[in-house]
């Protein structure tokens, strides 16, 4: 399995220094997604309308939740950066920590999937679906991530959007905490 997951990252990031162009949209979709995808959030939060707000709200959990899986992914399974194995081409710094599964994937799947699960942001969640997995594909390209880190973290991710779109039929506490909060921003 290793072997197969270092001959897909080796297939990405071959082109990785080659083009200063390529590297840069690179370097930018494999670092600025999930600042494009809080902004989304916000924008969401501060002009949707409730149901949007909602979604906003809980694709906050869905956060919480897929990066403390992350975590304890991390606990019970450690797997080396390609830099680390001295593999590929690395265009951006970054420590030298568990490479599964990658957080910033994690991150911005957890809150794209929670829009493509709901009817209302289907077509929002579908083109930031496609824009996270292109940032998932950026971060194999300049070399701190291999492609299952990627598969691994989207799966966390829009799996952490199922359990907390389940967590808010079945508790109501998640609801009523909403509510409180969007009472308060209103008043």
């Amino acid at each position: 399995m290793d072997n197969l997951n270092s001959a897909f990252f080796l297939a990405i990031n071959q082109f990785a220094g080659k083009s200063t162009v390529l590297d840069g949209l690179a370097i930018v979709m494999a670092e600025a997604m999930p600042f494009l995808l809080i902004a989304l959030m916000l924008i969401l939060w501060f002009f949707g309308n409730l149901e949007k707000k909602r979604l906003s709200f809980f694709a906050g959990y869905a956060v919480l939740l897929a990066l403390s899986l992350s975590y304890l992914i991390g606990l019970v399974y450690f797997h080396q950066r390609p830099f680390v194995a001295n593999l590929g081409t690395q265009l951006v710094e970054h420590a030298p920590d568990a490479s599964f599964p990658s957080d910033h994937t994690i991150f911005i799947f957890a809150i794209s999937s929670m829009y493509l699960f709901n009817k209302s942001t289907q077509t929002l969640g579908v083109w930031a679906c496609l824009f996270s997995a292109l940032a998932g594909l950026a971060r194999v390209f300049v070399g701190v991530h291999y492609p299952f880190d990627i598969v691994g973290a989207a799966l966390v991710g829009a799996f952490s959007s199922l359990v907390i779109m389940y967590l808010a039929k079945r508790l109501n506490s998640l609801e009523r905490f909403f509510q409180l909060f969007v009472f308060i921003k209103l008043r």
